[in-house]
């Protein structure tokens, strides 16, 4: 048999360098990373077992085997304990089951059967979070305070639906008093609506009330809020986040001082619903962010006083005490004006019910992507179907739906706006051209001085294809004289304080991407 040749070790100079160098950097490298990381764990060696010198194994091994057995018999015990759970009769367990049902929807119906008396459809009154008295009398007395103390309120409207959220009973308070109190509609957000439809709602307005166009500074990264050129194009304009409007009103204001004889300060109160832009309206008057702004409810939580000159004091107002006496109709025009949270509202199919009750169907379809549909029930099941909303068995999930609208709406991601009614009757306009010679309105409202705010506007090509639009909304009626206010209210909270402002520059972003 021939032996088996042995393979020589002899290797080439070069490979035996090489492999001795790759040795001396693989011992480097471990030295390194174990001074970087001294804690570091290295694999866990097998163990090696018991000794079998050691003078105690059979003991040790004795104590190993019975903690072993006792897993294994708690282990057991577990599984036994299931399988007896498994065995006991279903019909008992759903008994108890049902039974505590019933007790705990007992428990809840009386707990709340006093509150379901004084309610309204859909709880829309004014929550001011983080106030030490957090009721309604307290909201209230805040916005008669301001009130009172005005010499000039600027009543600040939302140019999408001006009249949903005009206060005609602060104007009949004012009128009626006999006071020198002087009331001036500032019609705000015109950058989110066609220019024609301003200048119909200035016209419509202009016939009760001195009216200013106006927008807001929505600058969100500079302190600094400075006031848009006229100069610039419209297109410039009506992408900027400049104000316009404020010289118009400054003279106005400037005007009253001079014309009105008086020698001291007067006091301007600025009102309006929630969410219309009243702390933005001050901020851009002052050219600085005074007034702390957002589109949630609950951010003003009490009048505050900015000194706009050593002429002019301006009073931030909280917003508007809705009256508790109101139609589902109200309740849910509340909802659609960004003054409640989306995530309280009741019942959230109501308020869409008004948004395609007053909006064109063909307008919804097209936004939306969706087929015709019959009625609002119908709209939802289809915008359910292609947003995925669907529960067990393809059910539709409706008010999960209906709260993505809503919330569609609130965030501006539905371009609208609403269309001035015909007037039935003619309008006296002997307040206007009582107060146009105080105010010197010939002189500084002026077409010319209308069309240079107004192109910061959106064109009507663009709003006819891109908008929805709506009929406009009712006034709705609110607490002015205290009497739906208790005193047993101070531990009531509210739902809708103010802040105001909508985010401009989202809102034109994605109206933009839409």
């Amino acid at each position: 048999m021939v032996p088996k040749k042995i393979k020589s070790k002899r290797m080439p100079a070069t490979h035996k360098y090489k492999v001795q160098r790759k040795v001396r950097e693989h011992n480097r490298k471990m030295r390194k990373a174990s001074k970087s990381n001294p804690n570091k764990k290295t694999k866990l060696k097998k163990d090696p077992g018991i000794p079998s010198l050691f003078p105690y194994k059979e003991k040790l091994l004795h104590q190993i085997e019975e903690t072993k057995r006792k897993a294994e018999e708690e282990k057991e015990a577990e599984k036994q304990a299931r399988l007896e759970a498994r065995r006991i009769p279903q019909k008992d367990s759903l008994t108890s089951l049902v039974e505590s049902a019933n007790e705990r929807a007992e428990a809840f119906q009386a707990s709340n059967a006093d509150d379901d008396d004084d309610e309204a459809p859909m709880l829309v009154e004014a929550t001011v979070s983080g106030s030490k008295d957090n009721s309604r009398k307290a909201y209230y007395k805040e916005f008669k305070n301001v009130v009172e103390s005005a010499d000039v309120i600027l009543e600040v409207l939302d140019a999408r639906d001006p009249l949903g959220c005009r206060t005609r009973q602060i104007e009949e308070m004012i009128l009626a008093s006999g006071t020198q109190k002087r009331v001036i509609l500032v019609l705000n957000k015109i950058d989110l609506v066609p220019k024609e439809t301003v200048e119909e709602w200035l016209k419509y307005l202009r016939e009760e009330l001195p009216t200013i166009a106006f927008k807001a500074n929505t600058s969100a990264k500079r302190d600094h809020l400075g006031h848009a050129s006229v100069k610039a194009s419209a297109e410039q304009l009506s992408t900027s986040s400049e104000c316009l409007g404020a010289d118009t009103l400054l003279k106005l204001l400037k005007n009253y001082c001079r014309n009105g004889g008086i020698k001291t300060s007067i006091t301007v109160g600025v009102v309006g619903f929630p969410n219309v832009g009243k702390s933005s309206v001050i901020n851009s008057l002052k050219r600085s962010k005074v007034c702390q702004v957002g589109s949630t409810p609950g951010v003003t939580k009490s009048s505050q006083e900015i000194h706009l000159d050593k002429n002019i004091k301006l009073l931030d107002c909280p917003g508007i005490v809705f009256s508790r006496q109101m139609s589902d109709a109200d309740a849910a025009d509340v909802v659609l004006r960004n003054c409640v949270k989306v995530e309280l509202v009741a019942d959230p199919i109501a308020p869409v019910e008004r948004i395609v009750a007053r909006c064109k169907r063909e307008q919804l379809m097209l936004y939306y992507k969706i087929p015709a549909f019959l009625d609002t029930k119908d709209f939802l099941i289809q915008l359910a179907r292609l947003r995925g909303r669907l529960r067990k068995g393809g059910i539709a999930d409706l008010e999960s739906t209906a709260k993505s609208v809503l919330n569609d709406w609130n965030a501006g991601r539905i371009p609208y706006f609403c269309i001035p009614p015909i007037r039935t009757s003619q309008v006296s306009s002997a307040i206007v051209a009582e107060w146009a010679k105080e105010f010197k309105l010939p002189e500084i409202i002026t077409v010319e001085a209308d069309q240079e705010i107004l192109q910061a506007a959106i064109p009507q090509s663009e709003g006819k294809s891109k908008f929805l639009a709506m009929s406009s909304g009712n006034s709705m009626q609110i607490d002015m004289d205290g009497t739906g206010i208790e005193e047993s209210d101070d531990d009531e909270e509210m739902d809708v304080d103010e802040e105001d402002d909508y985010d401009d520059e989202e809102d034109g972003e994605e109206m933009e991407e839409d």
